[in-house]
């Protein structure tokens, strides 16, 4: 507590942060070449607010398509970015209270805590400091370090979405489509601690993975044993991956009555690219006709958009009691370089559970803007202007 309260002290002694931020709109997939580091002047919480000095921060695919403005195919894209009105990237927060607004009862100095996401599209945690709204912070576990909170967090939070749609009982055969990747990982081992019998879809290389953490069975997405139809094998399929070809085949599979899953719907690595507006409608339609006509004949359709602020404490309860956590990819530290490379992983669609951020030693910029430039002539960033 000690330490923790000196932090408190270094805070109110600080007038400038670092921060990762964009300072001009990138253009879709320029993202890791447009960010910077930066010299901020250090926030200061509202009354309603808490100011939290950060420890760990996961990386999110959906960071990158909100600030490309891609964001659920067309949304979310930061308003009048530039020079003087950077926008900080980033939404997972793991770190320690350090300053607390006037009107705050719920929360004390020194109180480690977790931010829950905010369906507004939230940003600000690519810096050593940020201020949130106390109405989404969050004790962290007492038992979960801040790398596996900040690494679960968000996932948990879909997963546990996508569960009460489901209405999952004891015993039913679930199919989780996405197994390996960051939510699908924490799906998994949430329904195995429902004793429920899992199968699930990845890849060949990612299945080992998948069986680690509790999976019944495996299939390889890229098999003709996906493909094939079976009917009546499962009562419930979980779609975190999206597209027509997997609503397809993973109807083929269910029983009559089970119910299909998704938090995407019909278009793949939705957010990748700005969807036309007839695109979008398209989108919307498909879910809503499915929606609507699976209620007459089965299996069910289900849209799973539950908020995350519904969901967080239960969620995260869970994932306490039962042990359960987020695998991580990569580990980096608060490093301009090393962020810009992780989002080339992270938008190749190949990880397996999340990359997080460390700020134990958070990069000062002596200069900047010279320095992300420097930054930016040294990194093999190929792989981050597309697919």
């Amino acid at each position: 507590m000690k330490e923790q309260l000196e932090s408190s002290v270094t805070y109110h002694n600080t007038a400038k942060i670092s921060a990762i931020a964009l300072t001009k709109q990138p253009q879709i997939g320029q993202v890791a070449n447009e960010l910077k580091l930066l010299t901020l002047p250090v926030p200061r919480p509202a009354k309603n607010q808490v100011a939290i000095q950060l420890i760990a921060s996961s990386m999110h695919i959906d960071e990158i398509y909100a600030a490309q403005g891609t964001a659920l195919g067309r949304f979310y894209a930061p308003k009048n970015i530039s020079v003087n009105n950077p926008h900080i990237m980033g939404s997972s927060v793991s770190g320690i209270v350090v300053a607390i607004g006037s009107s705050i009862k719920q929360f004390k100095l020194g109180d480690e805590v977790v931010v829950i996401p905010n369906e507004s599209g939230e940003n600000g945690s690519w810096a050593t400091y940020r201020c949130v709204s106390a109405r989404y912070v969050m004790l962290k576990p007492s038992n979960m370090s801040h790398v596996a909170a900040a690494a679960i967090m968000l996932s948990a939070c879909v997963a546990w979405g996508a569960l009460r749609t489901a209405n999952i009982k004891a015993g039913e055969r679930c199919l989780v489509i996405g197994a390996s990747g960051a939510i699908g990982s924490v799906l998994v081992q949430i329904l195995k601690a429902k004793s429920v019998y899992v199968t699930g879809v990845c890849s060949a290389a990612n299945a080992k993975l998948v069986r680690t953490l509790g999976a019944d069975n495996t299939l390889d997405y890229q098999s003709t044993e996906f493909t094939a139809e079976k009917a009546n094998s499962f009562d419930k399929a979980f779609d975190l991956v999206g597209g027509l070809r997997i609503e397809t085949v993973a109807y083929r599979w269910l029983k009559l009555g089970g119910k299909f899953i998704t938090v995407v719907g019909p278009v793949q690595y939705l957010g990748e690219r700005k969807l036309s507006r007839k695109e979008f409608l398209q989108s919307v339609c498909h879910v809503m006709r499915r929606s609507i006509s699976t209620i007459f004949r089965g299996p069910r359709y289900k849209f799973c958009a539950t908020l995350p602020r519904h969901v967080a404490q239960e969620a995260m309860q869970f994932a306490s009691e039962h042990k359960i956590h987020s695998p991580i990819e990569m580990e980096i530290p608060f490093n301009l370089r090393r962020i810009q490379i992780a989002i080339g992983v992270l938008t190749s669609h190949r990880t397996r559970g999340r990359i997080v951020i460390r700020f134990e030693n958070p990069e000062l910029p002596e200069n900047p803007e010279n320095r992300a430039e420097s930054s930016m002539e040294e990194s093999p960033l190929s792989r981050c202007n597309g697919h």
